[in-house]
């Protein structure tokens, strides 16, 4: 058991959700970049409303590993996503007994993985659909696990997004002592 968990406790949903529309307005603005990247030198993408199927898959797969990448690189490295370091929150392992200061890479990489399939089969009709139904219960199915708040994402993962940082998960204000 890590030195702080008893300190530890569930997140708050409303700062859950702000820190993921923190997230998502700086995914939006990467995912726009390499859209119109992809636009405008993949062949067969000039028209976006007749978008061919070699760039629909181009950016189909490229969003799916920025969107992964931004998720499990800060996690790796800092606890946490920028909107969760900001509202300082982190992600843990959901088992008190690992004692892990962080969750692991593979759990964050199953969780964002239910979070974000929706965008990798965005493109293919029924299967995007019920990828985004699922990627919308994962964040909806938080509101009613009590007392964790964990969703389906979190339970995928064997995660827990808790509330306060600690000295290794990169607190904001400096040093390693800061709280």
């Amino acid at each position: 058991m890590s030195e702080d968990t008893p300190a530890e406790r569930p997140a708050g949903l409303l700062r859950r959700v702000a820190a993921r529309l923190i997230d998502l307005v700086v995914l939006t603005g990467i995912a726009l970049l390499f859209s119109a990247l992809v636009v405008n030198t993949v062949p067969g993408a000039a028209d976006p409303m007749r978008m061919e199927m070699a760039p629909l898959l181009v950016l189909s797969v490229g969003l799916f590993a920025i969107y992964l990448a931004y998720e499990t690189a800060f996690t790796a490295l800092y606890g946490a996503t920028p909107g969760k370091l900001y509202l300082r929150l982190r992600l843990v392992a959901a088992d008190p007994a690992v004692g892990a200061p962080r969750a692991g890479a593979a759990a964050v990489l199953k969780r964002s993985v239910v979070l974000y399939i929706s965008v990798l089969l965005n493109f293919v009709p029924i299967a995007g659909f019920i990828a985004l139904v699922v990627s919308v219960y994962a964040v909806i199915s938080a509101f009613f696990d009590r007392p964790r708040h964990r969703g389906l994402h979190d339970k995928a993962g064997g995660t827990a997004v808790v509330s306060g940082t600690t000295a290794d998960a990169a607190p904001r204000g400096g040093g390693a002592g800061a709280r």
